[in-house]
């Protein structure tokens, strides 16, 4: 009987101290994606696959390296019709007619992308017919140096407002939120100083996950996993013209290291395409 009571005692001392001193937790930062390695040899190029020739036939793409838009040699350009047999370490497909985009930024340089960008046709947040980005994909968690990276943009023209109404991100800690997707929004008028305003899309998906953007009249929707995240009326921005973009881009001065986005699908549509469902 003494035995059992010492016994006793000695359990729930036992247990007061674990609850003093909980387990250690693994640091977020340590766990990452490791990012696939382009293999020439058992890559393809992405245009060998139909399910990407519509999307290819209808962009350029646009590989800048190391110091972005100031670094010419570093910078290799595909346009429309041009794409059969095309692939490089930064653009390629795999053997599960995946396709990859990859770009490698070292630290305090310029902005990197490895991005198709819509051509040659620009359009208007007013057109009536709509405007639809849509795309299944992975976005990969890279190691402690990538702070953020753009996977989906709409940008404006050079001879416009050559900036992003809207910008589709990962970010590694913003506002206490760890390992999120973003959307960020330009939600003044273009001839005013910008203001942002930041979305919250979610904790990032492990896997691969749906995502769409569709404008038309004047209302932008984003759409991830079929479940409308934002709706917002972008009238202030209807005398621009736009293209979509897809990929992967690093504009932050100080981040250094490898990201990459894998896509399953990816296009661009229009009126003309019954496989949209609108959400307006």
């Amino acid at each position: 009987m003494k035995f059992s009571l010492l016994l006793l005692i000695f359990i729930i001392l036992v247990s007061a101290c674990n609850r003093k001193h909980p387990p250690q937790t693994v640091d977020p930062d340590l766990l990452y994606d490791s990012i696939p390695v382009y293999d020439a040899n058992s890559s393809f190029a992405p245009y060998a696959y139909d399910k990407f020739k519509s999307v290819l036939d209808q962009s350029r793409l646009q590989i800048y390296k190391d110091k972005g838009d100031t670094a010419d040699s570093n910078n290799t350009t595909v346009e429309p019709g041009e794409f059969t047999d095309k692939k490089f370490p930064q653009f390629y497909a795999d053997a599960e007619e995946n396709l990859h985009f990859t770009i490698t930024k070292m630290a305090n340089t310029y902005k990197v992308r490895s991005e198709l960008k819509e051509q040659p046709a620009t359009w208007s947040t007013a057109d009536t017919e709509g405007h639809y980005w849509v795309a299944t994909l992975k976005c990969l968690k890279p190691k402690v140096g990538i702070n953020s990276y753009t996977w989906m943009q709409i940008h404006g023209t050079p001879d416009g407002f050559n900036y992003p109404l809207l910008r589709l991100f990962w970010e590694r800690n913003r506002q206490n939120i760890y390992d999120h997707l973003w959307a960020v929004i330009i939600v003044s008028d273009p001839e005013t100083p910008k203001i942002y305003s930041y979305i919250d899309l979610g904790a990032r998906p492990s896997g691969y996950f749906t995502a769409e953007v569709h404008i038309k009249n004047n209302i932008m929707d984003i759409i991830l996993n079929r479940s409308l995240k934002r709706s917002i009326n972008v009238t202030y921005w209807q005398d621009e013209q736009n293209y979509f973009k897809a990929g992967v881009y690093i504009n932050r001065y100080g981040d250094g290291g490898t990201v990459s986005a894998i896509f399953k699908e990816l296009h661009f549509y229009d009126q003309s395409s019954d496989v949209v469902s609108v959400h307006h």
